[in-house]
């Protein structure tokens, strides 16, 4: 019934970290368009967690590198360089940022210590730090060795700001975005890294995260004016900004009403073997499994890899009756630690017309509060280097997964994996 797996060969290299296609440049101006579940109580932070910045930023080769479009992955197996991948590429950002510069960073959970401490060294070499945490961060020892080294006073140079209680800096839910900005790093200017992973020890170590490294102005503007709304917590529950600058277009949340997501697989035809891979943390919103199920039936080749789902969207997705047999679907918690927590769609195929490769990422599950409640972006592009850096991980993933067979109602996951279909997306294992 389900199809088998074609693998993806060869998986990507820790050369990768640091790889990706040739600098943007300058993009196409900027154009417009309108269009609290409870967490677990994280308690202190445990010191020898905290890597030191030897262990973080590696060699001398390491240090130097280059930054240049593309994604980083993190594995929550296969030590410890897998798993700090993205922690890595962060401090190396930083830690290149040059006196002058200007980082910001928006975050949900920011509980390590050793990345306040980078944060808090670049702004002892004169680089201009601000931050936009979730209030959920408050309780952290990071958040108030942040509060100390930069203090709170939006009219300084450096700070660090919370969201309101009980909500998020814009949306009515909370901000759970993921991004760093850097005006200048390592002789590059206006770099965007956005990424599924929070600033927390189990994003580093149990969670599988991707982040997308991207050298290009327009975006780097486009995420900067989103930074200063939340930082001034515009509060709306129909944020709705949509920016399209050069090949990319960002989502920025939240909205009223509807999801990208779907207007996207809207776009996609089967003719000619289109394929479409999910990989997706939480995944509770029933317009887009319904989408999924009619692609497969009309011929595409469907992959599903989550870590939880919501009961209508799973019986949406194994519904019977296809022609092909439905989406191939697999779970990822592994061993019972380490679990699914990436947010991308690849597609590649008949896309808007025609046969293109393309690549959607960004913080936001896919979810009714993800798309409707809280703070989120989202990268998207037609990208045919991007797309298959991206399959390669994907391969990975999939490979790890337990699988469901769509007509196999006996299959019975480990609890938690299916959950609520109003169910926030904040887990006990975000922390």
């Amino acid at each position: 019934m389900a199809k088998s797996l074609t693998r993806t060969v060869g998986v990507l290299a820790t050369g990768l970290l640091v790889a990706g296609v040739a600098t943007e440049g300058d993009a196409a101006p900027i154009r417009h368009g309108r269009a609290a579940a409870a967490v677990r109580a994280a308690g202190s932070d445990i010191d020898d967690q905290a890597l030191s910045e030897r262990e973080l930023l590696g060699d001398e080769a390491s240090r130097r590198a280059a930054v240049r479009t593309g994604p980083v992955f993190n594995s929550p197996t296969g030590g410890k360089a897998k798993q700090h991948a993205i922690a890595t590429r962060i401090a190396q950002l930083i830690s290149g940022a040059p006196k002058g510069a200007v980082i910001y960073v928006a975050m949900y959970h920011f509980s390590t210590k050793d990345l306040a401490k980078q944060l808090v060294k670049a702004k002892k070499r004169k680089v201009d730090v601000r931050v936009v945490l979730d209030y959920e961060s408050s309780r952290y020892k990071a958040y108030k060795t942040l509060k100390k080294a930069l203090g709170s006073n939006r009219k300084k140079s450096s700070w660090v700001t919370l969201c309101a209680k009980g909500r998020g800096c814009i949306g009515p839910k909370f901000n759970h975005n993921k991004f760093f900005l850097f005006s200048s790093t390592r002789g590059a200017k206006k770099v965007v890294l956005q990424t599924s992973a929070n600033a927390t020890y189990n994003s580093r170590d149990l969670q599988w995260n991707d982040a997308l490294v991207l050298r290009n102005s327009g975006v780097y503007a486009a995420y900067r004016r989103y930074f200063y709304d939340l930082a001034k917590q515009h509060h709306t529950g129909n944020y709705h900004r949509i920016v399209h600058t050069g090949k990319y277009r960002l989502d920025f949340f939240p909205w009223s009403s509807g999801d990208p997501i779907s207007q996207h697989l809207d776009r996609v035809s089967c003719a000619g073997g289109t394929r479409i891979r999910l990989v997706m943390g939480h995944f509770t919103w029933q317009p887009i499994a319904q989408r999924l199920w009619r692609l497969d039936n009309a011929g595409c080749r469907v992959q599903v890899v989550f870590g939880h789902i919501g009961q209508s969207a799973l019986k949406d997705l194994t519904r019977p009756g296809g022609r092909h047999g439905g989406p191939e679907l697999r779970y990822l918690p592994e061993n019972g630690k380490a679990y699914e927590h990436s947010k991308y769609l690849l597609i590649d195929g008949r896309y808007m017309g025609k046969k293109q490769k393309a690549i959607f990422t960004g913080s936001s599950n896919y979810t009714d509060p993800g798309f409707h409640g809280h703070d989120e972006a989202m990268i998207s592009a037609v990208d045919a280097t991007l797309e298959k850096q991206y399959v390669a991980n994907f391969g990975t993933v999939f490979a790890h997964g337990k699988t469901i067979k769509s007509s196999d109602a006996r299959v019975d996951p480990p609890a938690g994996v299916i959950e609520p279909d109003k169910a926030d997306d904040t887990g006990e294992n975000d922390n």
